[in-house]
């Protein structure tokens, strides 16, 4: 996918009478969206074939602008990025509409959840990688007001499910709430870290037992 991304962005640089930093901008850029695709294309399918199209989805609604505004860890390669953003879709989506939370239980995650939210944003939002790091304060400042936004939104929609009765999203999207606070926080790291030395590990196996 980096070579895709990095031709498609050397095309793009000199439709457009780019420079080099540029050209590496627009290859970053273009790997995240063809990433995006991919892993859409893969969770809708599983999805459909699941039945659990509307929790994903859900789930993914709160998942995807928390991780975009508050950021947190990253694997380091794209496939890895695919295969672990799939199953974790596909297996938070399907719970969700296979386990049921009392409604008492739902609320406490749900206050839980905000509380933690906002010690969340004051603390490490946005939380950056080894590679991109977000050091201009006015950007860091816009953005933890972008994921205030972003949380509120969460809260509101999710006490208008709970009203209503509809527990299945609720607990959706408290899942992805969860969870994406989780990657920003140094244990997200640390078990993002973990998943990474696993993978090297297989690798490293498979290429002894292929030698």
């Amino acid at each position: 996918m980096q070579n895709m991304s990095r031709r498609l962005a050397q095309e793009l640089g000199t439709l457009l009478n780019s420079d080099e930093n540029d050209i590496e901008v627009y290859s970053y850029s273009l790997e995240i969206l063809i990433l995006l695709l991919v892993t859409m294309v893969c969770v809708t399918v599983l999805a459909l074939l699941l039945d659990s199209v509307r929790t994903t989805f859900a789930f993914l609604a709160v998942f995807a602008p928390f991780r975009c505004f508050g950021g947190g860890a990253h694997l380091s390669s794209g496939k890895r990025c695919v295969f672990v953003s799939t199953v974790i879709l596909m297996a938070f989506g399907y719970l969700s509409c296979c386990i049921l939370i009392p409604k008492q239980i739902l609320i406490l995650l749900v206050t839980v959840t905000v509380l933690a939210g906002q010690y969340t944003i004051m603390k490490w939002v946005p939380a950056g990688t080894a590679k991109h790091q977000i050091t201009d304060n006015r950007l860091r400042f816009m953005q933890k007001i972008n994921m205030s936004v972003s949380l509120l939104i969460y809260t509101i929609v999710t006490f208008l499910l709970i009203t209503a009765g509809s527990f299945t999203y609720a607990w959706a999207l408290t899942l992805g709430a969860i969870l994406s606070l989780l990657l920003i926080t140094p244990l997200g790291y640390n078990i993002v870290a973990a998943i990474d030395n696993t993978f090297d590990s297989l690798i490293k196996k498979e290429v002894r037992n292929n030698v």
